[in-house]
């Protein structure tokens, strides 16, 4: 990897930047009766550039190892990071906690995102990836494999959603969830607080 290529690494190892994809997975929003949440991520992610880097040459360099091993100690300044283990070949072992007031956004990782609209709308998604990208990525051989779950107070209305499982019974036993087989299977809710 040249100097230039390296830079662009640890810049982008930088947790809230789209050059860490998730890959093994589990995530969860759970909110509050008065709009305060929490969003934890829990499992590995690659690095994009990483991945890349091994599929062209075959290996990263030592240089390279330690460098993104390094940004792992760094990572763990912020303070949505409770831990961070660098595992080799570009992948981290993470978990990750952002507690958030009500009316507060969030991005994570460019791969999840929580908004709230003006009318009161809160709206929890992940981008769409192009069937380009999903290809792209399994060429460098990243799989993505991971569940969201949503946990809501009894005073939320769902407005949609396309979760592959929900609450039983009225509504009263279990969470929202979505199987995540690849970023093309976007998840999407839409719900008011009452």
């Amino acid at each position: 990897m040249n100097k230039k290529m390296l830079s662009a690494v640890a810049a982008c190892v930088v947790i809230l930047t789209g050059c860490l994809i998730p890959e093994s997975f589990k995530a969860k929003a759970d909110f509050a009766a008065n709009g305060d949440y929490t969003f934890s991520y829990d499992g590995t992610a690659v690095h994009a550039m990483a991945a890349a880097e091994e599929k062209k040459t075959g290996s990263l360099r030592t240089k390279d190892e330690e460098g993104l091993k390094a940004e792992a100690t760094k990572m763990k300044n912020d303070p949505t990071v409770q831990s961070a283990e660098y595992l080799g070949h570009g992948r981290y072992q993470l978990k990750l906690l952002a507690k958030k007031k009500a009316g507060e956004n969030l991005k994570m990782m460019d791969i999840f995102s929580v908004t709230h609209a003006k009318d009161g709308v809160i709206t929890i998604a992940s981008p769409k990836l192009a069937a380009k990208d999903v290809q792209e990525l399994s060429k460098l051989g990243i799989k993505i494999d991971g569940t969201l779950e949503v946990v809501l107070p009894k005073n939320a209305t769902v407005i949609s959603h396309n979760a592959t499982s929900e609450p039983k019974f009225f509504g009263l036993f279990g969470t929202y969830g979505w199987k995540i087989g690849s970023l093309d299977q976007r998840p999407e809710m839409k719900i008011k607080l009452n």
